[in-house]
């Protein structure tokens, strides 16, 4: 009985032990299970984390902007980054096995050695990152300078096998520094060979650099001064008071032009001047000042010449001031007297002039005495264009000339000067014309007429004088500026004279000037040109001439002339153009001879005496009288109109021809 209670006890402890260790196989399975598959989920969540960074490992690899090559101890490339295939010009799957140094770097075999030394030595740094400097080649001449930073990688049992260079291309930079240094190098030699001096002070006035400059003039050797020298141990006694006067007056400011006395190492002196710029850091410390220095002994030398010469000047100049006020007031002497003289001189010279005239066309003067009057007519207007010419410097001299402003055209212009010129150039069988004649038509203006009449009268009579063949020519040039009240004229007198020296151009301007041609051709005062350069010059323009020896010259005024807005009617009809060449005054002189029939077959038909009067008063120019006589005469005849006209405009040709025409008994 005991037995089968021991034996069924015995049993239900076997039974608890196998349900107890059953219990804890299945709880250690679960356990296993459950860790099984956390162990799966890490390793997993590394294979991803690896892959990531794989991921990125390569895409910094493949986008970096540095050179990378991967590379084994024996130097074969294993791979390279799309960055060096681009700037090895070389793709990665032709690099991979071959030699780093000799076909990538392309460094020649006599040369490869060295370098592959020098990778060599990687491998026994202790070094995490090595960096090493040198050339490689792209192409044949292509030398590109590189820097690396070299990392070894090792397996698991601490042998490299592998090598990653990271590379970046410093050719530019290389080439930047050398040019800075060559740029430092070149500073550095006008510093120092610079024609002045240089010096700079610290805070406590000592040298701290000096260039070779300053350093010959004082006769030192650098080390001598730098670190050694105060900048009062440069200067004489004297100079040292006064830069400490400055100094102390003007502190913290920039010294210019300071004159000092400096010491040489043999004592001698020599003066400078001096510049200096303080430098202050951003508290306002005293950091450095830089000077200047100039070397003003011979200057200083030249000054004290200088002064003793300027006594002596001042004492001239006193003698002089008072002699030029003797001269002015002489000069304004000289200037009242010409113009009352020439004044009072021209009236009487009218009268000779006129009378003469009269003479000469006289039908009943006698045959030996008109030769006496015709030189008398010749040296009474030579002599009365040299009082005029007197005259109308004494005024501008004298600044006595005032602009009297009309309207006028320069159609009008023209007339008056063909008028006056054509004939005489038709005498001595010149053709003279204006050119451009359709340019001035219907142009008007306000300025002074008279003025600029003198100047090209001067002018024609200087072309008249000096052209014995060829030909004569006005051009008027019009340059119009909408936006301006004025037009630029330009009168261009051309001529196929004698011409003028080039070497006397410069002088034909200056007053009672002439050249050799001029003086020795015709007599005159050599005023004329004077006076027309001071009354353009009075007008606003300039004057020019060319002139070449046996061919003539040209003469040209440029002056500004005011538009006329509004024309009046009156000088419209006045601006209508006449003869422009010397070809057509034949056939103005046929009208006058068609007007002179009409005037003869009026007189002839006349009272004898009425006739006698009319050729009486024509002969003594008493004009005046003759209209009034003209005007009593109750008649319509043409040739009566005809003389009023002429008399009226003072037609002198056309009423000494008349004179000469008539019955010489009358």
């Amino acid at each position: 009985m005991i037995d089968t209670f021991v034996t069924i006890l015995i049993g239900f402890g076997l039974l608890f032990v196998v349900y107890y260790y059953y219990n804890a196989f299945r709880k250690e399975k679960k356990l296993r299970l459950i860790l099984f598959r956390k162990n799966l989920a890490n390793s997993e969540e590394v294979e991803r984390t690896i892959r990531e960074k794989e991921k990125q490992y390569q895409d910094i690899y493949d986008t970096a902007n540095s050179i990378i090559i991967r590379w084994s101890p024996d130097f074969r490339i294993h791979s390279i980054n799309p960055y060096a295939e681009e700037f090895f010009q070389m793709n990665k799957d032709l690099a991979e096995g071959k030699d780093v140094v000799l076909d990538l770097f392309q460094i020649p075999i006599e040369k490869s050695n060295e370098v592959k030394s020098q990778l060599w030595n990687i491998f026994h740094r202790p070094e995490q990152n090595i960096r090493q400097e040198y050339d490689v080649f792209i192409g044949e001449s292509d030398k590109r300078t590189v820097t690396w930073s070299n990392r070894i990688l090792k397996n698991e049992f601490g042998y490299p096998y592998e090598v990653l260079s990271i590379g970046n291309d410093i050719t530019n930079r290389k080439i930047a520094e050398e040019n800075l240094m060559k740029s430092y190098e070149r500073i550095l030699d006008l510093y120092n060979n610079a024609p002045c001096g240089y010096h700079s002070l610290d805070k406590d006035n000592t040298i701290v650099s000096i260039n070779d400059t300053e350093l010959d003039w004082l006769g030192y050797a650098r080390e001598e001064i730098v670190g050694n020298f105060t900048f009062n141990d440069l200067m004489t006694e004297s100079s040292q008071d006064k830069y400490r006067l400055i100094v102390n007056s003007f502190p913290n400011e920039n010294l210019t032009g300071v004159e000092l006395e400096f010491v040489r190492k043999d004592k001698s002196t020599f003066f400078v001047s001096l510049n200096s710029t303080s430098t202050f850091d951003k508290d306002g410390n005293f950091i450095i000042s830089k000077s200047t220095v100039f070397d003003i002994t011979d200057r200083k030398i030249a000054e004290d010449k200088l002064n003793d010469y300027s006594q002596k000047i001042q004492l001239q100049n006193k003698r002089l001031q008072k002699a030029v006020e003797a001269a002015i007031k002489a000069n304004r002497s000289k200037s009242v007297f010409f113009s009352k003289i020439t004044h009072e001189l021209r009236t009487p010279l009218h009268a000779v002039i006129g009378f003469s005239q009269i003479l000469e066309k006289d039908p009943n003067l006698p045959n030996h005495l008109k030769g006496y009057v015709n030189s008398l007519y010749e040296n009474g207007v030579h002599l009365l264009g040299m009082i005029n010419d007197i005259l109308d410097l004494s005024k501008i001299e004298a600044g006595k000339m005032t602009e009297t402003r009309e309207k006028f055209s320069l159609v009008q212009l023209w007339d008056t000067l063909f008028s006056m010129f054509s004939y005489r150039f038709s005498e001595k069988s010149i053709s003279f014309e204006l050119i451009g004649a359709e340019k001035i038509e219907s142009s008007f203006y306000e300025a002074d007429l008279q003025k600029i009449r003198q100047i090209l009268v001067n002018l024609l009579g200087n072309t008249l004088k000096f052209t014995n063949q060829g030909s004569a020519s006005l051009e008027i040039k019009i340059q119009s500026n909408p936006d301006q009240s004025f037009d630029s004229v330009r009168f261009i007198v051309k001529d196929t004279g004698i011409g003028i020296p080039n070497d006397q151009l410069h002088s034909i301007f200056e007053a009672f000037q002439q050249t050799e041609q001029g003086s020795s051709y015709k007599e005159g005062t050599g005023l004329g040109l004077s006076i027309c350069q001071q009354l353009v010059e009075f007008l606003g323009g300039t004057i020019h001439v060319r002139s070449t020896i046996g061919e003539g010259s040209e003469f040209s005024f440029e002056i500004p002339l005011t538009r006329l807005e509004l024309v009046p009617e009156e000088i419209k009809q006045k601006s209508k153009i006449g003869p422009i060449h010397t070809n057509e005054i034949a056939q103005v002189a046929k009208l006058e001879e068609s007007e002179e029939e009409f005037v003869l077959s009026f007189l002839n038909t006349s009272d004898p005496e009425l006739k006698r009067q009319i050729l009486q008063l024509i002969r003594i120019q008493n004009f005046g009288q003759l209209t009034g006589v003209l005007n009593a005469i109750q008649t319509d005849d043409k040739g009566k109109k005809i003389l009023e006209q002429k008399v009226q405009n003072k037609r002198y040709k056309f009423l000494i021809d008349l004179l000469q025409t008539s019955n010489p008994s009358e």
